[in-house]
């Protein structure tokens, strides 16, 4: 018998149900919108979260790696912890749930994975 392995760190244990239930949200509306983004850069991957409403404020450490732009995004708010992480890259798009810092500055190095 296999018994799974409760996380003890992580999104899973730190974010509290609404953050875990918008963050699935905004993960499926921010893929959606960049997964048929030919040649993702910073400015094109800026405009697109723009245009869905996530301001620049919101939006941390826009970098480009070959053809794959990386982003963060900070969704706390109201006591949450919410932040998201993506990498746009076509079909290859990934938006994952993290964890950002309770109060502060958002740092993308201070997040948990």
């Amino acid at each position: 018998m296999v018994v799974p392995i409760t996380p003890t760190a992580g999104p899973e244990v730190e974010l509290n149900a609404r953050d875990w239930c918008a963050g699935n949200l905004h993960e499926e509306r921010i893929a959606g919108a960049l997964w048929d983004l030919t040649d993702p850069t910073p400015t094109k991957v800026r405009t697109i979260l723009n245009d869905l409403g996530y301001v620049d404020e919101r939006i941390h450490d826009l970098k480009q790696s070959g053809a794959t732009t990386r982003f963060f995004l900070d969704l706390r708010e109201k006591g949450g912890r919410l932040c998201l992480e993506g990498s746009a890259a076509g079909e290859e798009t990934v938006v994952d749930k993290c964890v950002a810092p309770a109060t502060g500055r958002f740092t993308p190095g201070d997040r948990n994975r």
